[in-house]
């Protein structure tokens, strides 16, 4: 079986929906070049009124568009009547996935009042299964926000979900062998019908009291039964169906260059209305309007010969079109669907820029939008199962229950051990470490204990040392950017940490959760981790690294891009021996690692040792040719940064290369400017001009594929495409040359020399170091005094610390019965950062009490017995902490409980906050438990240092403990 760069099994796809991980800053009204600065603000409606047309105030018209982050996909609504005023519909996340960009679909039914969206966090993309059976559904009422969830879990294909001219809506996904069609009755928020259909159909609407879909080159419509029939048979393979109102359905299908635009009736009169180049035209609608957009839909398509329902417009292909094409929008972001995968601030959303044209004139408007989160759209999906919710089990030394870390793991490290922490890269030091690992010069000394670890002193490619390439040259700095870009935004640590701070490593399927906070399945861990998402060698049962390679990979993002370029350049190699070059196989083109992208991404399929007929070589799920990928896109990223929004629309190499060519990007900390985050190739043409054609990869002589020949394998869980084969074994074997690379082809830009020391970054939140507390405080830090702090070499608190920890934070966690064991998913949203007091403290979401598998309680207790009074403080860090319902439980000793409600928001800043005075009678203890009446999985909760300080008498003013919530204390 074929092995990808991350050890999983190619064809299966061993992980079911996510290898989660992650993005922030602004752009203009809509962002282009990353090179250009942001433009002036713009207002979040049309504020020159007289722009529009007459009769406005009373007009139907409504856009709906969409835009994610790593707070969720926000579903953003404006009407004609309020000059297109912008506000958010729902914002849809699901608890506990730490994913920092959201990405999805949308469609708006007939009437314009709801809202169907398929969203799913932006790393399913780079696997198999979760992109095919990895999103989440929802109905969204857009006119009071109701979010319904849907129990389904669908496919992330560019045709999902499909609406048509009603209240219905189809979503799709492969089922095995077959193909599931979900029809949504959106009034009632619920699926009404699933139907199994042999073989795999894809761009699936409602159409009247059927559905149409694509099946081979033809134009199907399916029954209640899941009977089809054909309406119309073409050239090609049709998609972007769209009813409309007069039992009519329009679609495109390719014809060679060209893209032909058609209309069948529910009768099966099919009729041509016009062609023009490939990706020039698309149709459009919702409510039976139809619109064919392009600059030259109107040459292409004459209004003579339109449906009357049918219209052409003046505007981009690629635009979203208004409900009755008042309003076309040409650009959508926020800047943080390219931004190397940091949150600006978190649990806030991203201001979103939307550019957008009055077709019928020539005026153009930008808006800016802040979204707004709803609490109902983060509940957790039913798709996800819940489990079974037990009570937490009796600690035990290093039992699972209490430990942060997880004995039970299957992979090789743990989270949440304060010794083990990931320390967050600035995009300059990836693009350093990148530049000098390309030129096998990665000799950076690490010092013994680096990032606070207890690795010995060693140099990242001192234990990974660079792979020579077969045939000579190197990997180009470019496609190793490209790489990181899309494994991990250039995220070494969660999203949570900022560039300079430390955290949990970013990991893929570490609890084999599948998306869901209540569900652990070790069976099925996927064990991605860091910057390059290394994952051969990195299970528990592995013995390919050593443990200090196992931590190195973990802790140090340098070791960890060393260790991922040895395995691209494994990956070429492997190519090489069996003969799969690129015009010409010189490495030092961006465009000739195509193959082993592919290859890093979804494996080598090896010719087989017995049967020299059989196939063999890379993958369908990354051909060009395969129907899930819109057969009229361009280059990923060369129609601007709104591509990043739906990065499900590209094969892996293909957004490898846009990363190469386009980069992502940062916020200039001098400027504002939205800048590069890292340095582009150099394309002599531009980038798009060395892509190949989708059909490179496919020739009948070679794999068994023919582009000409649209085929629907009947059983298959696979789209309608060019393979012919009915196992879909059309792999590709052979070289290939699709252009002169001295005149098209990428090369290398370095930006950094072998000389050049490693970038120095400033953390945003340094540690409070020291106390300001009575030298006699009894100080209790959330981890012992074993723990060093350190960012990387350094040791911020030097010289400076002046308090030692005298007790300790035991934790409990919420358990469950699964697969006949005992399991903690309440690990699963808890966290670690290098911050806070002393460097360092822990974090969840607040979450209602019945979720007892999801609650976590921390437990303050001193090493010694307290007589008299003293004052109870605790330390709260300055982000990642906003509960307004922490409620303390202090033990005063002899058995009496007293409890203390605050709100952990302290404004930004890290300060010590009294929680009352009391009389103790013995040995103290403070709990925190992160189970609130108000938690719903978005509120930060943290446990950080707390404090006895010794009163000489009782105070005048004593606490009298309440439970009722305070208002947000200060020192």
């Amino acid at each position: 079986m074929p092995k990808s760069r991350r050890g999983r099994i190619a064809a299966a796809g061993a992980m079911s929906l996510l290898s989660l991980a992650l993005i922030a800053p602004l752009a203009s009204a809509a962002l282009t070049d990353p090179a250009d600065p942001t433009s002036a603000p713009t207002a979040d409606h049309i504020t020159d009124t007289s722009q529009l047309p007459a009769g406005w105030q009373k007009s139907g018209d409504r856009i709906v568009t969409y835009d994610g982050d790593g707070t969720g996909l926000h579903v953003l609504v404006a009407d004609a009547a309020d000059a297109y005023k912008w506000h958010t519909a729902a914002t849809l996340s699901e608890p506990g996935v730490d994913t920092d960009q959201w990405i999805g679909q949308t469609c708006v039914t007939g009437s314009g009042d709801r809202a169907v969206v398929v969203y799913a966090p932006r790393q399913a993309v780079n696997d198999q299964r979760g992109f095919q059976q990895g999103a989440f559904a929802a109905v969204v009422d857009l006119a009071d926000g109701k979010v319904t969830k849907l129990p389904e879990l669908v496919s992330l294909a560019y045709f999902n979900p499909g609406c048509g001219d009603g209240e219905q809506a189809v979503l799709t996904r492969p089922q095995g062998d077959d193909t599931e069609l979900l029809t949504v009755d959106t009034v009632r928020a619920k699926l009404v019908r699933q139907q199994t259909v042999a073989g795999q159909l894809t761009s699936a609407v409602p159409f009247g009291n059927r559905i149409a879909a694509a099946l081979g080159d033809s134009v199907v419509s399916v029954d209640a039964k899941g009977d089809t029939s054909t309406l119309a048979r073409t050239g090609g393979t049709p998609f972007r169906l769209v009813p409309d109102a007069h039992n009519g359905l329009a679609y495109q299908v390719p014809d060679g260059k060209k893209v032909q635009v058609r209309r069948v009736t529910s009768a099966g009169s099919d009729r041509l209305l016009g062609s023009g180049a490939l990706g020039a035209l698309a149709v459009r609608g919702t409510g039976g309007r139809v619109f064919v957009t392009g600059k030259d839909a109107e040459d292409a398509v004459k209004d003579a010969t339109l449906p009357k329902s049918w219209r052409t417009l003046d505007v981009p292909a690629s635009a979203e079109v208004s409900t009755t094409g008042g309003l076309a929008l040409t650009s959508v972001g926020n800047g943080s669907e390219a931004a190397g995968g940091r949150k600006a601030t978190a649990d806030i959303a991203q201001s979103v820029g939307i550019d957008a044209v009055l077709p019928g004139s020539d005026s153009s408007v930008g808006f800016t939008v802040v979204p707004k989160a709803a609490a109902q759209g983060a509940e957790q999906s039913p798709a996800l199962s819940d489990g079974v919710h037990t009570d937490s089990v009796t600690p035990g030394d290093n039992d699972p229950s209490t430990s942060t870390t997880d004995p039970d793991r299957a992979c090789a490290v743990t989270r949440n051990d304060p010794s083990l922490q990931s320390l967050q890269p600035s995009t300059a030091q990836a693009e350093w470490a990148t530049d000098l690992a390309v030129q096998g010069r990665l000799d950076v000394r690490r010092r013994s204990g680096w990032n606070g670890s207890d690795l010995p002193s060693y140099t990242p490619q001192g234990l990974f040392p660079s792979t020579p390439l077969k045939g000579g040259g190197r990997v180009p700095a470019q496609i190793m950017l490209g790489v990181l870009s899309q494994e991990s935004n250039l995220l070494q640590a969660s999203s949570r940490a900022a560039a300079g701070e430390s955290g949990n490593f970013i990991q893929g399927g570490y609890y084999g959760n599948a998306g869901s906070v209540h569900t652990v399945n070790w069976a099925a861990a996927d064990c991605g981790y860091g910057i390059a998402q290394v994952t051969s060698g990195m299970a528990r049962a592995d013995t390919a690294y050593t443990a200090e390679q196992q931590q190195a990979i973990t802790v140090d993002y340098a070791a960890n891009i060393a260790a991922g370029l040895q395995i691209l350049q494994d990956k070429w190699n492997q190519l090489y021996d069996k003969g799969l070059l690129v015009n010409g196989g010189d490495p030092k083109y961006l465009e000739n690692w195509w193959l082993a992208l592919w290859a890093y991404n979804s494996g080598l399929n090896l010719p087989s040792s017995t049967d020299a007929t059989a196939p063999w070589g890379l993958g369908w799920f990354n051909n060009p040719a395969n129907g899930l990928y819109p057969a009229d896109r361009k280059m990923f990223l060369s129609s601007g940064y709104d591509d990043a929004r739906n990065p499900n629309l590209w094969t892996y190499p293909e957004r490898v290369l846009g990363w190469a060519a386009y980069s992502q990007q940062k916020t200039d900390p001098a400027t504002g400017a939205t800048v590069r985050a890292f340095t582009v190739g150099d394309w002599p043409a531009g980038a798009p001009a060395a892509e190949p054609a989708h059909d490179t990869f496919c020739k009948p002589t070679v794999n068994d594929c023919d582009i000409t020949k649209p085929r629907k394998v009947e059983g298959s869980s696979q789209p309608v495409g060019p393979c012919q084969r009915d196992d879909f074994k059309c792999w590709w074997h052979q070289p290939v040359s699709w252009t002169d690379c001295t005149a098209t082809c990428g090369t290398e830009v370095l930006k950094y020399q072998v000389t050049d020391p490693e970038p120095k970054v400033a953390a945003p939140h340094p540690a409070a170091c020291v106390s300001t507390l009575p030298a006699d405080a009894l100080i209790v830090d959330d981890v012992p005094n074993t723990v060093k702090f350190r960012v990387g070499d350094a040791n911020p608190c030097a010289g400076e610390r002046n308090w030692t920890s005298r007790g300790s934070l035991r934790f409990t966690f919420g358990s469950a019965q699964q697969n006949g064991a005992t399991v903690y998913p309440s690990k699963i949203d808890f966290h670690q950062l290098g911050a806070g007091f002393g460097g360092h403290f822990w974090l969840t979401h607040t979450r209602v009490p019945s979720y007892t598998d999801s609650v976590v309680t921390g437990t303050w207790t001193p090493d010694r017995k307290i007589g008299g009074w003293a004052e109870v403080m605790v330390h709260l860090p300055d982000h990642e902490a906003n509960t307004p319902s922490a409620t303390y439980r202090i033990d005063l000793g002899d058995g009496t409980v007293v409890e203390k409600t605050i709100s952990q928001n302290t404004g930004g800043r890290n300060t010590w906050v009294s929680l009352g005075s009391y009389e103790f009678k013995g040995t103290p203890s403070v709990s925190l438990s992160s189970a609130t009446a108000d938690g719903t999985g978005d509120a930060s909760i943290a446990w950080d240092a707390l404090a006895f300080v010794p009163l000489k008498e009782e105070p005048t003013d004593p606490a009298t403990p309440s439970s009722a919530p305070s208002p947000s204390p200060s020192k």
